[in-house]
């Protein structure tokens, strides 16, 4: 993985995205990293608040795990602000369920607690 990582850092100087493991990591805008994950549900119906927070957060520990053993990673990221998105993959493509930047939750679907 160490070795992707090392690639999708290549990409994102570039301004590109890169899928590492179930992750897409891109570029928003200067000085913003977006990290994107989807959810393992396949039934949209399923889906809560309370998952959906579960399955943000994991996306963040296995973004951390990758930022700990790639130091061209940690230095890319720097200062840069990072969003974190969850996506719900409907087979001919995805949504947004929610993000997180800065600590804030902003929600794309509305969704039973």
């Amino acid at each position: 993985m160490e070795n992707r990582i090392k690639i999708a850092v290549e990409f994102l100087k570039n301004g590109q995205s890169f899928m590492v493991g179930d992750l897409r990591l891109g570029i928003e805008k200067p000085g913003s990293v977006y990290v994107t994950g989807w959810s393992t549900y396949d039934n949209l119906e399923n889906l809560t608040k309370q998952i959906a927070l579960k399955e943000l957060q994991e996306i963040k520990c296995v973004f951390q795990k990758m930022v700990d053993i790639s130091p061209e990673l940690k230095d890319f990221i720097g200062n840069n602000s990072i969003e974190y998105n969850l996506a719900f993959n409907y087979g001919q493509g995805a949504i947004g369920v929610c993000s997180e930047k800065d600590g804030k939750i902003i929600w794309e679907l509305d969704m039973s607690e």
